[in-house]
Parts: C-alpha cells; sequence; structure tokens
C-alpha cells in the first residue's frame, strides 16, 4: 500500500511539473464571479435504475482557484426481489424505491491551463448528511483529491484522471448503486473526439484499486431486506457488507454528447464493469448556471 501511494503521488508531481512547464510568462486574464451547474444524470442496467440531481454553486476568485458546494438527491429504483422479514411476517416485492438526499459537499478547485498540458485539481469534502438506510451515506465524512490531465490535439482530446478517495466517487455517465466507506484510488484514461460542430464521441478505461477493509451501504437494498434477483454483488445481496478489496473494480465508457449552446451539454453513453458483469446505459444533462447568469448580466 505505502509503495503504490508513493508511485501515485511521484506520477502526479511529474504530471504537475510538467504542466506548469512552458506556461505563460505574462499573468493570466482575471476571470472571477459566481458559478453554478444544475446536473440531472441516469444509469440504468438489468440491476437497477439509479437517478440523481446534483446542484451546485461556487465563486471563481480568478482563472485558476475557485470553490464550490452542493447536495445530491438521489432516486433510487431496483427490480430484483427483496424479503423483509418483520417479527414473525414476512413481506416480499418486486420493486423498491429510495428516494433521498445524499451528502452535502464543499470543495476547492485549482486549474493550471497551457500550452504543454492542461491541468485540473480539485478536494471535495463530504458530511454525512444522506441515510445510511437508504444507502446514501456511509454516515462518515468523505474526501477525494482528484487530478485531470489533458490536451488538445484539433479535435482531438486525450485526458487522465487520477484521484484518492475514501470513497468510490460517482461520474459522469455512472451513479453508483452504493456509498462505500474505504481508502482508494481511481483512474480513467480516455479521450474524446469533435465529429463536427456540437458533436462529439469518447471513450475510456477506468480501474479503482480498494486498500484494506471496504464497507459497502447499497442503494438497492433496504435496511432488514435481503437482495434475491439476478446480481450476484454484494450490494445486490445484504444493506450492508464489509470485507477486503469489496470496491476493486475495472470497466470501460463510451459515449456521444451533444453541446448545443455553452449553456448546456447532453450527454449519452454505455458503461461496461467488467468485475460485477453489468451493461450499463448512462445518460448526463448538464446546465451551466454560472454562464447563463453572466450571460443575463451582460
Amino acid at each position: 500500500m505505502n509503495r503504490l501511494l508513493t508511485k501515485f503521488v511521484c506520477v502526479l508531481a511529474l504530471l504537475v511539473s510538467i504542466s506548469a512547464f512552458g506556461q505563460n510568462v505574462q499573468p493570466p486574464e482575471m476571470q472571477k464571479g459566481f458559478t453554478g451547474f444544475e446536473e440531472f444524470q441516469g444509469t440504468l442496467n438489468s440491476d437497477s435504475k439509479i437517478f440523481k440531481l446534483d446542484s451546485n454553486a461556487g465563486y471563481d476568485f480568478n482563472k485558476h482557484f475557485g470553490i464550490f458546494v452542493g447536495m445530491p438527491l438521489y432516486f433510487a429504483n431496483t427490480q430484483t426481489t427483496t424479503t423483509q422479514v418483520n417479527g414473525t411476517a414476512t413481506t416480499t416485492t418486486t420493486d423498491i424505491t429510495n428516494n433521498g438526499l445524499g451528502n452535502a459537499y464543499f470543495g476547492f478547485a485549482m486549474r493550471a491551463p497551457n500550452k504543454t498540458l492542461d491541468y485540473g485539481s480539485t478536494v471535495t469534502l463530504s458530511a454525512p448528511t444522506g441515510s445510511t438506510s437508504k444507502g446514501f451515506s456511509s454516515g462518515r465524512g468523505n474526501f477525494d483529491w482528484d487530478n485531470r490531465f489533458e490536451h488538445a490535439f484539433d479535435r482531438l482530446t486525450p485526458f487522465i484522471d487520477a484521484g484518492l478517495a475514501n470513497a468510490v466517487p460517482d461520474t459522469g455517465l455512472s451513479t453508483k448503486p452504493f456509498t462505500s466507506l474505504g481508502l482508494l484510488s481511481h483512474m480513467e484514461e480516455g479521450g474524446e473526439v469533435e465529429l463536427v460542430k456540437h458533436f462529439s464521441v469518447g471513450g475510456s478505461g477506468y480501474e479503482i484499486f480498494p486498500f484494506g477493509n471496504q464497507k459497502i451501504f447499497s442503494k438497492i437494498v433496504g435496511k432488514g431486506q435481503s437482495g434475491k434477483g439476478k446480481g450476484k454483488n454484494t450490494f445486490d445481496q445484504a444493506a450492508v457488507s464489509s470485507g477486503s478489496g469489496l470496491t476493486r473494480e475495472n470497466g470501460f465508457n463510451s459515449w456521444v454528447a451533444f453541446d448545443p449552446t455553452p449553456l448546456w451539454r447532453v450527454q449519452v453513453g454505455f458503461s461496461r464493469s467488467i468485475t460485477y458483469d453489468l451493461n450499463s446505459f448512462g445518460f448526463n444533462l448538464r446546465m451551466n448556471l454560472g454562464k447563463a447568469a453572466r450571460h443575463q448580466g451582460s
């Protein structure tokens, strides 16, 4: 574990130094003001349907630094058969829906755009405001230090995303069917190509490497219930489970994106989790409220 963490930090330090090399000598143009995003996304597969509405607001002090806060709202539905035992009575249902707030979060953003390699980093801290019985929180505070490196070659923009966290993060096309607790690293490598104006296609591979014991709180199996559906993963079978390496995962994503205006982005795609043997359809509708406000104020 120590060796892996050391290598991870060394690679990030190297990439940050490359990003800093060749930066413009002239000071960047000051860009400050309020920011905001409204994002609705969903992940649908044979196990479940998970939807998330994420509201985010922040303030950019300049081109390089900013802060943000946000709150997700989850809508989780499973098609697996669930049995709940209450005393001597047993109730069986085939359609369970869990709705509720997730963990409120606060974070810092740092950006270092330059000609050689664009670098962006966020540190996100989450409070345990979500329900543990519904799987929307682990009952503990979470952190995620995420780093993204990319460079545009005309229409092609390859990227590498790497981070350290104590919970598996959601991505733009994948809302996880569980909340986890345990130290891990996450990586994604891929790229996006602009086919024509406003339309792009992309693909990536991803990996999650857990360190030590992991605890999983299922969004699709409630407290006091046991899953009896097709899924054979821990989050299909029990509301809470723990063990070594439970969050280890690898897979790939592919997507099509449509940017009709600078304010809107629509993304649909396919994700394959090799570890969990799940094929998922995902979508993401994102509105840039910060740009909309500045546009109205101009």
